[in-house]
């Protein structure tokens, strides 16, 4: 017992190593890429279709994609599958897409969708989000494709690269794109 409570007490202390905090390895993430509970990578479009409903589905655009909408229009959902219908990318984008039709707009809406719900560690983070606040909790970012295009790459993934992409508009995140590509 005494054992377990000694363990304990030096995991508690070791990410701050003496007060000291420690600094998170840059551009790098450690936590499975999901939002409403939807994981890239592993959840299969069937998965989807239970959690979410049908949406708008265009079985033509890429291997497949779905779109959704929370019930209140402030956040869209695009979620692309590969050929072996395994989600490979899911998009967050503020407000509804402009590229959706009327009907599809009214089949994409799910109570399902949350744009409360949060992403980054401790899932602080959400669309409108500063860059300030991404880079608090995400750090510096692993490569940059302007001055408005982060990207940060996971660290704990098997063998395939996965990475994730925040676009800001003005400073804030106006979409982020979870991305598991194909093997």
């Amino acid at each position: 017992m005494k054992i377990l409570l000694a363990f304990l007490i030096a995991s508690i202390s070791l990410p701050t190593l003496g007060g000291v905090e420690t600094a998170p390895k840059v551009g790098k993430f450690c936590w499975p890429m999901h939002y409403a509970g939807v994981v890239v990578g592993t959840s299969q479009d069937k998965h989807v279709v239970k959690l979410l409903g049908r949406g708008a589905h265009r079985p033509n655009e890429s291997d497949g994609v779905r779109y959704y909408i929370d019930s209140r229009n402030r956040l869209t959902m695009k979620i692309s599958t590969f050929t072996d219908a395994i989600v490979g990318e899911l998009s967050l984008e503020a407000g509804v897409a402009s590229t959706l039709t009327a009907s599809e707009r009214k089949s994409a809406i799910t109570k399902g969708l949350d744009a409360d719900e949060g992403f980054g560690n401790w899932h602080a983070l959400r669309l409108g989000s500063t860059k300030t606040d991404v880079e608090k909790n995400l750090g510096r970012p692993a490569k940059t494709e302007g001055p408005d295009a982060w990207v940060y790459n996971a660290e704990c993934t098997c063998e395939l690269p996965e990475y994730l992409t925040v676009y800001f508009e003005k400073g804030k995140i106006r979409q982020i794109v979870f991305s598991a590509p194909p093997g």
